[in-house]
């Protein structure tokens, strides 16, 4: 290797450092920076900041940026406008899917830098969520019909996430074999292995649900085709799903009432819906070790540095629950938002963490090469400007392989904590008084047969909005 090529490289590491450094870093102040603009009740600011970045953000965040932009648009009720990104991010999806996973030139950038440089292309939460989100946008316009595609479609997310999960992780293995013996005995590092094992070992403590399946979806699901559904299938249809639902949170009364009306094909009283959205759910943060691996080269193995970064979820939610109910009756936990973001995590564990040992093998084995060959030149032309040229790679090659190491902590930060429901029968006057952690806000009811009233909160201390919509006249 020539002496150009030596400080070539060693320059390219330090600017690959430098760029994931700067683009990560961008994306995790500004989102940590609307964050706590709608944890502390300032809609106005986390919206301004959404929006910009909805905008303004490059196409490997864009996803991510449209679905917060459409959370806080909806959680200020104004449903119209969420609805319009929630179907540019229903776009920016579908153009993902139709993209290898594996894109050749940005997994060299990731290589070089971090995972973070790889394009958001949405979690399985997020496929489910979005169409959730539209379906009840759907509903509150009145377009049953849309609402209809729309829950059909988030329900088809919940099965596609599966298969589209393990696929993935076929993808990652099958790349990781390719590289033969090297990168099987990295993994057989005893120093890889603790690291890996503690991780392990607090993923097997989540309590989740069933694989991708979103109670709240679920239980949507049910009550749309039990009110709103046309014939026997759509009967058969939410029988189904709120036997789903019972079986994950058997506690809920209300939907085993739905459930037995379903069964007893009798939906004829007036029924109030009161939906309680609460509450922000647990997000990524970064945890990171920095070992020594044996990496062949030549004639003698070389003890390299190499760093191994993997996202972690928060502390989960640990205040607990505010007082909720509807004309005194209280709320009842239909999805616990904590358990579906523990499950959507675990899943897909396998696939991050082989992306990530190898994009620690190959960012360690990189450096060595050039190292090894930067102490060649050096031991071949002898001279002092060329010691200096190789231990300047080093330097640089270990710097940048220490700053670009960084786990790809992205998440949509703007979903709710809780989901819970009261069900009641129509109060005669159509009156409902609705309270959350003590803030009341009365309803005067839509003249409906079902209504679903529907209450967002994003804590204790912020005064709740307030939706309503008629689910059958």
């Amino acid at each position: 290797m020539g002496r150009r090529l030596s400080i070539f490289l060693s320059v390219f590491f330090a600017f690959a450092a430098l760029c994931a450094w700067t683009g990560c870093g961008s994306y995790a102040e500004n989102s940590s920076k609307m964050r706590n603009a709608w944890r502390t009740g300032n809609f106005t600011l986390a919206e301004a900041i959404a929006a910009s970045e909805a905008v303004s953000a490059d196409a490997d965040n864009l996803l991510l940026w449209q679905l917060e932009h459409a959370s806080v648009l909806r959680g200020q009720q104004k449903n119209a406008e969420a609805q319009q990104v929630l179907e540019a991010a229903a776009k920016t999806l579908e153009m993902w899917d139709e993209q290898p996973e594996i894109l050749l030139s940005q997994e060299i950038e990731a290589t070089f830098s971090n995972l973070s440089a790889l394009p958001y292309r949405g979690r399985g939460i997020d496929r489910i969520m979005l169409q959730t989100y539209r379906a009840l946008n759907f509903l509150e316009a009145g377009e049953k019909d849309a609402a209809r595609v729309a829950l059909n479609a988030a329900f088809q997310a919940q099965s596609d996430a599966v298969e589209q999960n393990e696929e993935k992780i076929r993808e990652f293995q099958d790349t990781a074999e390719a590289l033969g013996s090297e990168f099987s005995e990295m993994k057989k590092n005893d120093s890889v292995n603790e690291f890996i094992a503690s991780e392990e070992s607090r993923l097997s403590k989540f309590a989740g649900y069933a694989d991708y399946v979103n109670p709240f979806t679920t239980w949507l699901h049910g009550i749309y085709f039990l009110h709103a559904g046309e014939d026997g299938s759509d009967r058969e249809r939410a029988r189904k799903s709120l036997e789903r639902v019972v079986a994950m949170e058997p506690g809920n009364t209300f939907v085993r009432e739905d459930l037995e009306t379903a069964k007893d094909n009798d939906a004829d009283d007036a029924i109030t819906y009161v939906i309680f959205e609460y509450g922000l759910a647990p997000t990524l943060n970064m945890i990171r070790a920095d070992l020594l691996l044996t990496i062949p080269t030549g004639r003698y193995p070389v003890l390299a540095p190499m760093s191994i970064a993997l996202p972690r979820l928060s502390q989960l939610n640990t205040d607990g629950l505010p007082v909720m109910r509807a004309n005194d009756v209280p709320a009842q936990t239909v999805c616990n938002m904590d358990r579906v973001i523990q499950t959507d995590f675990r899943n897909s564990y396998p696939r991050v963490l082989a992306r990530t040992l190898l994009n620690a093998f190959l960012k360690t084995t990189a450096s060595v090469v050039v190292n090894a060959a930067a102490m060649e030149y050096a031991n071949s032309d002898g001279s002092a400007a060329s010691v200096l040229v190789a231990l300047g790679t080093m330097i640089g090659t270990s710097a940048a392989t220490y700053a670009s190491t960084d786990a790809d902590v992205r998440t949509w930060q703007t979903l709710p904590a809780n989901f819970s429901v009261a069900r009641l029968p129509t109060p005669a006057s159509r009156n409902l008084v609705v309270d959350v952690a003590g803030h009341r806000s009365e309803v005067k009811l839509l003249p409906g047969k079902v209504n679903v009233v529907f209450v967002k909160s994003v804590g204790f201390a912020l005064e709740p909005k307030v939706n309503q919509f008629i689910l059958k006249k």
